[in-house]
Order: C-alpha cells, then structure tokens, then sequence
C-alpha cells in the first residue's frame, strides 16, 4: 500500500518523479552500463512504472544522456563561464585545468560515467554534450598562441585533450597508481600533490621556449 501511495504521489509531482528517475537510472547505470541496464531494475529502484520512464525520457538512449548530461553542466556552465570571461592567458588554462581536476574530485560517479562511456564507445554523444565548451577551449588557447603566450607548435586541441586526459587518468587509475607505490588513496592531500606536480609537468611543455 505505501508503495502504491508512494507511485501515486510522484505521478502528480513530475519534477520529483523526474529526479527519482534520474537518481535511479544514474545508480543502475554506474553498476552495468548503458548496454546491460535493464530499463525495468530502473523502474522498480525509481518506484516507478516502465511507462513513467518513457513518458519523461522517451527512451533508454535519452535517460542515459540525461543522467550524463546533469552530471555535467555544472562543471561545463562554470567552464564556458570562465572562457568567456577571461583573458586568453596562460593562467585562464591552469585555472581550466584546476576546474576540471576539482570537478572530477568532488565527483565521483562522472568518473564512472566517462569510464563506462569509454568501455562502450559512447563518445559520440559526450562529444556532443561538450562541443561548443571543446570548440571554446580551443578557440581560447589559439588565441594564447597567437598572442605569444603559449607555444605556437603545438596543435591547441591536442593541448586540450592532454589536459582532460592528466585529470581523467588520475581518478580513473590512481588506487592501482598508488597501490603500486605503496601509498594511500584515500587523502586529499594525494589528489592534490599530484595535480601539482601534474601542472609543472604539463605548463614547462606548454610556455613558450
């Protein structure tokens, strides 16, 4: 009967209904991917009916890109906010990377997501989620280039791809990274002596010589 009392409630409520599915479809995912999700696991863990799912999302591919898509527009609405507003300097691109790493950080289960993402070779739609912040970025680091304040020699969507790539790498392999190195994975203070050390790396290949 709660259950029942519970299924009716959220059908009159659509953005409560909505989230639950969301919040659902995110945990089922994250446990079996995209391809091995079973749309009914997400209604029952929603308390919701399968047609409520279809009614909100339309399909499995449109709940799948919405539960990535919230995830990301945080990150990606403060990212575009930043390029817009900043100058095409050398500090603009450390202060990108810092976003990313910390978004990263305080986000675990989009690390999940961009790992299943790769796995099934989901890009297309990722790419399709980030393009005009990619396209942006870009945009931004050519006109550092041309400006003399970075490397002119370097290919800038490569400079922006190595970037996401140091910080994706990091929370994706770091237990085993660690692991290796007898070290804990648990501090923060970990996460961030690496994205230290990562930035001098990364910026002395990327300043001008």
């Amino acid at each position: 009967m709660i259950e029942g009392t519970q299924m009716i409630a959220k059908t009159r409520n659509p953005e409560a209904t909505r989230a639950a599915i969301l919040d659902a479809a995110e945990k089922v995912f994250l446990e079996h991917g995209f391809s091995a999700a079973p749309m009914s696991r997400i209604a029952d863990e929603a308390g919701v009916s399968k047609g409520l799912l279809h009614h909100h999302f339309e399909s499995k591919v449109g709940l799948w890109r919405e539960v990535k898509l919230r995830r990301f527009k945080v990150y990606s609405d403060r990212q575009m906010e930043l390029i817009q507003e900043s100058e095409p300097e050398v500090d603009l691109l450390k202060t990108s990377m810092e976003e990313y790493f910390h978004f990263l950080q305080k986000n675990p289960e989009m690390v999940k997501i961009l790992a299943w993402v790769f796995l099934e070779q989901d890009q297309d739609d990722c790419v399709e989620l980030d393009r005009d912040l990619t396209h942006a970025g870009i945009e931004r680091i050519r006109e550092g280039q041309e400006r003399g304040m970075l490397r002119p020699d370097l290919n800038p969507g490569f400079i922006l791809f190595t970037f996401i790539g140091l910080c994706q790498h990091w929370f994706q392999d770091k237990a085993h990274v660690l692991d290796s190195m007898g070290l804990s994975s648990d501090s923060e203070a970990i996460d961030e002596a690496y994205l230290e050390d990562v930035t001098k790396i990364f910026f002395e290949g990327v300043l001008p010589r």
